[in-house]
């Protein structure tokens, strides 16, 4: 029977956590495009209920989901890699504070800003310019946070810089010639 190490079931309960944060940042993001597609054009009562929605799935799962990705990400790498961090986990960290910083300080206001000229044009029966000017300047901060994050993914998979196959190879000719 193989036992398994506490620090080998901490690791993976880490790297569940993560995942899960991944399943509520990305999953919510594609929730709130239908919702988006499916409450434009609409009557703007519906159109308000849409922006409700999207804002509130915005604060609080992306951000929660998100949070928890960086946080437990930059556990794996810690129990992982210790003190000495490969250059591809500073990359991702650094287009996961990009993400961060483009959300907080772009996209979040926008999307606050939309949803208040929504519920505007659903009380006052005719639909706001400022909602539109916000709608546009939500599309091109999603579309960069949408790319970042695959990039993001696509980093964490290749981890360039690592070494990889190649010093996979080299160590174990070096392991065969000795």
């Amino acid at each position: 029977m193989k036992t398994v190490s506490i620090r080998q079931q901490f690791v993976r309960a880490t790297l569940l956590f993560h995942f899960i944060g991944l399943a509520l940042c990305v999953g919510t993001i594609f929730a709130n495009l239908i919702i988006d597609r499916q409450t434009r054009g609409t009557d703007l009562h519906l159109l308000s209920v849409g922006r409700n929605l999207i804002t509130a799935s915005s604060h609080s799962l992306i951000q929660t989901g998100f949070l928890l990705m960086m946080a437990t990400g930059i556990l794996l790498v810690l129990l992982r890699y210790g003190w000495r961090v490969p250059v591809w986990a500073w990359i991702k960290f650094g287009l996961s504070i990009a993400i961060l910083s483009i959300s907080i300080f772009a996209l979040t206001p926008a999307t606050d800003a939309a949803t208040q000229w929504a519920r505007w044009s659903a009380e006052h029966g005719q639909l706001a310019p400022q909602f539109l000017d916000n709608i546009a300047r939500t599309g091109p901060y999603g579309a960069t946070i949408l790319v970042l994050l695959l990039v993001t993914t696509i980093v964490a998979i290749w981890k360039p810089f690592s070494g990889g196959i190649a010093a996979r190879r080299a160590r174990v000719e070096a392991a065969e010639a000795a």
